[in-house]
This record gives structure tokens, sequence and C-alpha cells, in this order.
């Protein structure tokens, strides 16, 4: 079995100058070499008796002597493993030499808290060169494999990767998968399939420009309902759901966040698999995404929806009932539809944390609850399960809401909103384009009206600390206006 002593330079004179640390490597009866370390410690600071550095209690002279006693334990594995590795071969007599020349010491500190006190250590890692460069070379040919790999399958992994690690939730997974389809239809419009490598800047511009023009591979029936061009229905194929639904024209809106989906994905390529491939948004001049002035309903009109006899449609005052608990919270829908029952703590107050920030903030949304959140608790108290709230699914919520909005004709106001299309002003009815953001709307933007902060508005919203977001929902009222006007 081989051993491996330490010892000191027998020339130093003093405990306080330093000397180098030499070696004795014994594989066998005919493999006896002595040989430098490369390592210094000052002679005080070594014991010759154990062939290691003296311990903390007797450092005098301010030695890492526990990083130079790390290092010596590293090197006697490495080269003990070394020389198991020959197994029944022969050693060469350079052997040694070339095994010491191989080493690479990679010095890294590290914060750790000793006694209370966070104090900067240094950890020492012995790599070799041979085993560097072998690591290089085998990634070298896994980033060849995927920058050679289909775009959708590598884009597919990745929004797996990003739900599964928490980075995204299941709503944002929904609209990373819109924009998969949306790139498989490109694709299949095209005839042909992009390889990482392949795609260029222009790629992106062509993206853009179908997912604009998608619309125009449909058309309408007698009944007035959409369905794709016969020579493009195959494009379709395994999209159910969008040809239930149609293509409209799309918002430039729309196309921005898809294309800013694309960009994470490609950045993540770029910083996180080290991939090397051009940047092709370098170049890409993104659009700017415009959202008008927002609109929302009055305090009083959301009492007169809770109020309004749904008795007739039973199922569509459960849907109404969970829209006036969303906007006495003002949480996302995702948030809202995965709260539980333990989400209500004394009774009192609603806690989450909001999905979208939590892994930028983790910071818990406490919202008091409203009496009329409470009556909707109280309502539902017995729901089947541990869901805080008989929820259906999102489309169909909404759906729901622009409903009871046209039931209630007394709040079903008209309100001019910026076309998502065109990005020109219109006047449409609340039940048109009513949804469940708009519950969020309506918390944000009464709040704003009766006068509080972006700071406190945000703690209760889940926005993240310094969003620049909430300023969307930032609406001046009719009667401050007049305010304004009468003060001139």
């Amino acid at each position: 079995m081989a051993t491996l002593k330490f010892y000191l330079s027998r020339y130093i004179k003093k405990d306080d100058e330093r000397g180098e640390i030499q070696m004795r490597f014994s594989g066998n009866r005919d493999f006896v070499k002595r040989m430098a370390t490369g390592i210094f410690i000052t002679a005080g600071n070594w014991d010759a008796e154990k062939g290691m550095p003296k311990g903390k209690k007797n450092n005098k002279y301010r030695d890492d002597c526990e990083g130079i006693r790390e290092r010596l334990n590293e090197l006697t594995s490495y080269l003990l493993r070394c020389w198991e590795q020959l197994g029944d071969s022969k050693p060469e007599p350079d052997m040694l030499t070339r095994w010491m020349n191989d080493i690479e010491w990679i010095e890294e500190e590290e914060e750790v808290i000793i006694n209370g006190n966070r104090v900067t250590q240094t950890r020492w890692t012995l790599e070799t060169k041979s085993h560097k460069a072998a690591m290089e070379a085998a990634k070298k040919r896994e980033l060849k494999k995927l920058e050679n790999r289909y775009f959708l399958s590598v884009f597919d992994e990745y929004i797996e990767e990003q739900y599964n690690n928490g980075v995204i939730g299941d709503v944002r997974k929904k609209t990373y998968k819109t924009g998969y389809g949306l790139w498989d239809r490109m694709e299949r419009y095209q005839g042909k399939r992009y390889k990482l490598n392949e795609i260029k800047t222009e790629d992106i511009y062509t993206f853009r420009s179908f997912i604009i023009n998608e619309c125009d591979l449909w058309r309408t029936d007698s009944d007035g309902k959409y369905k794709p061009k016969s020579r493009y229905d195959s494009i379709y194929n395994g999209y159910k759901y969008v040809k239930e639904r149609g293509v409209e024209k799309r918002s430039l809106n729309y196309v921005i966040n898809q294309i800013k989906y694309v960009k994470a994905f490609w950045h993540w390529l770029l910083r996180v698999k080290r991939a090397r491939l051009e940047d092709i948004f370098l170049t890409y001049t993104m659009d700017q995404a415009v959202y008008g002035t927002p609109f929302f309903f009055s305090n009083e009109d959301r009492t007169k929806l809770f109020e309004a006899d749904f008795s007739a449609r039973p199922e569509l005052a459960v849907q109404r009932d969970i829209f006036v608990f969303q906007s006495l919270v003002g949480c996302r829908v995702g948030d809202l539809l995965r709260m539980t029952k333990s989400n209500i703590v004394d009774g009192k107050y609603l806690q989450y944390v909001a999905g979208k920030t939590k892994n930028h903030s983790g910071r818990v949304v406490t919202v008091p609850l409203h009496p009329t959140a409470k009556i909707i608790l109280e309502r539902y108290k017995d729901t089947e399960g541990d869901k805080l709230l008989p929820f259906i699914s999102n489309q169909n919520y909404n759906d729901a809401i622009k409903e009871m909005f046209k039931a209630v004709e007394d709040i079903d106001h008209t309100v001019t909103i910026l076309d998502p299309v065109t990005r020109l002003e219109k006047q449409v009815k609340l039940s048109e384009v009513a949804s469940s953001h708009m519950g969020r709307r309506n918390f944000c933007g009464n709040l704003y009206d009766a006068g509080f902060r972006d700071a406190d508005i945000a703690s209760m919203s889940g926005h993240a600390e310094g969003s620049k977001a909430i300023s969307r929902y930032r609406k001046v009222s009719e009667q401050q206006k007049q305010k304004m006007i009468e003060s001139l």
C-alpha cells in the first residue's frame, strides 16, 4: 500500500522563517520518491512529529494552518488515487513528477459564521489539468449537441425546468405553452423546423409577423364561427382549443409579451447553458407596450353587483361572489386559483406569497378582510376539499364575469378604452372587456382614488417593491380633474 509523509525543508534555521513542505512518496520498495509540494509554511508552525501544521492554539505566525492542512490532505488523497489507478502496471520513473505537474489548485472564499461573527474563509480544491481539459472537451461536445437541437424541443424543456424549479407558476406556464404553440404553427406554415444554431434576428421578425397575421389563415362560416381556411387546416392538428375559439387580429401588446418569453428563453441559453449562439435580440427592436387609461368599476357598482339577484342563475352567482372577493383582496387570478382555507388567518386576514414575485422577494402579502369578503367566505366555508372558493377554469371565469355585467345593466357602463389592435380610442360596454384582471384593477384603482400611495397599495396587491407596473392602475378621477380646473 502506498504511503505519503510530509516534512519541512531542513535548510530553515529560525522558527520565523518560511520554508517549503517536502514529501516522501512510497508506492512500493522499487518506487520511493521525494519531491517539493509547492506549499510553504513558517517553521514555527510546523509539527515535525505529526508531519502537519500545528493546531489553531499553537499558531504563532498567522499562517493559514487549516488551509495548509486541507491542501496536504487533498494532495494525499489525489496521489493515492493516482497510484491505485495504476493497478498492476509498472510505474514509470517520472510518474510522480507528471502527477504533480498536472495539479491545479483552486482557491475559493466563502462566508461562515463563527461564534456569531461572519468570517471569510479560504477553501482549497485540487483539480487536475487533464481532468479539466477532458471536462471542457465534454462540455463543448454537449454544447454542440445542444446548439444543433431543434428550437421547440429545447424550448419545451426550458418551460418544464422553469416550472419544476418554481420560477414560473401555472398561469405563466400556460402563456409560455401558448408561445410554444405559436412558434410550432409558424414552422408548420413555413414547412420547416428551426435548429437553435440556424436562428437569426430576422427569424424573430418573422415570428412577430406570424403572430400578427395568423388571423389571415382563418375565415368565418355562414354561422359566424371561425374556421381555418381549408389549405391551412393541417397546421392546427393537435390544437383543439385554438380551433374551437378561432384566431382573431391580435394586439401589439400580445405580440410583445410572446416575444419577451422567447427572449427570456434565448438569454437562458446564452447565460445559463453557455450556448455559443448569436444574441439574436441584440439587434432586434422591441415594440413599446401601451396600456392606455385603466378602466374599472366603482365600489358602489361592486356593491350593486354583489347584491344583484342571481337566484335564477346559481352557477353565475358563485362566480360573481368569487369576482367580488377578488376585487376586495386584489390578488392575481393565478394566486386566487391556488388559495386554500389555510390562507385565512384568524378569520381576519388573507395571507399568501404572490406567485409572480416569490423568487424575488418571497414577501408574505397580508390583506385585512373586508366585511363583504368575510360574508363570501362564510357562504362557501363548506366547499369540498381544501380550496378556498369553488373556482372554475380561468377562461370560464372570464366568460362568467362578462355575463354578470350583462345581467346587471345598471353597472354595465360604456367606457372609452384604447383598442389593443388599432391603438385608437373606442367606446365599449364593460361587459365586452371585463375579465378577472379587472377585479385586481378595481382593488388598486379605488385605493388610488382614496388617496393611498403606491407602496401602501403594493403591500396588499402583491406587486414587487418599487414595481412600475402598479402605476398602470392609476387613474385621475373626473372629480379630481374638476377640482383642478376649478383651482385655475
